[in-house]
Order: structure tokens, then sequence, then C-alpha cells
């Protein structure tokens, strides 16, 4: 999964960085308490992070996506010394590989982030806090 904040630059913007940088790491700790063990997060640059599931198929990828997006988006963020209630939601795009379906199965570790990130734009461009899986 690659996951990518939406519109972050106006939180900096409006609230500042050290707000945003608060958001950043609340965002992490959200994802990291509700992903298995076996799971990898990473923060792959700016506002935009890299999920992976081990041994998922297409229903528990998407379940899982779907699952993160909504707790980010539907629970507020709280930052400063007056403890600001903001809102922040993210997009998400899935990739698979690994052989759960042979006609969606990217095996190439560079081309399953592309796949993800591609399935990210789509995710943004149809709206934003979205889920989108990357196409065969």
């Amino acid at each position: 999964m690659a996951l990518d904040l939406d519109h972050f630059k106006a939180i900096n913007d409006t609230y500042g960085h050290k707000a945003g940088d608060d958001i950043l790491r609340q965002v992490a700790r959200r994802l990291q308490g509700n992903l298995r063990a076996v799971d990898l997060l990473a923060r792959i640059g700016g506002e935009e992070f890299l999920v992976a599931i081990p041994n998922s198929d297409a229903v528990h990828a998407r379940t899982a996506a779907e699952r993160l997006c909504n707790l980010i988006g539907n629970t507020p963020f709280y930052v400063g010394e007056d403890r600001k209630e903001i809102t922040v939601t993210v997009s998400v795009g899935v990739s698979l590989s690994g052989g759960q379906d042979p006609e969606t199965v990217i095996e190439d570790l560079e081309d399953l982030v592309n796949a993800a990130d591609v399935a990210l734009y789509a995710a943004k461009n149809g709206g934003r806090k979205k889920v989108s899986l990357a196409a065969a």
C-alpha cells in the first residue's frame, strides 16, 4: 500500500510545520497500532507512507486499506499546546504480489511499489479519502 495524507501542504501552511510534524508522528502511531506484527510500515517521503502486508489477497488488502483510511479520516488529530483539532484524511493505493491471484500479481518490487503509487493517484483523482486497487 502507498498512503498519502490529503492536502498536507495546507496543514503545514495553516498550522505550521511543527503541527505538521506532530500530525505525521500521530499518523505513524495510528497506522502501526493497527497493523499486524508481520506487517511493515515505512515513511517513504514527505507525507507518504508504505505498508507491506504479506500473504494478503485482494479482499484482505482492500479491507486493511479501508480500515487504515477510516482510522485516519474518522478520528480528529490534536496539535499544539491548545490541542487544536484538525481533520486529516488519507488516500491509499494498493498493489498485490505473491501469487494470490495470477491475473493481478506483480513480482518485481519496484513494479509493485510503482503500481501502488499509480493506484494512489487514482484514489486522489477519484476524490481523496479513498482506496484504489492497482489494475491488473
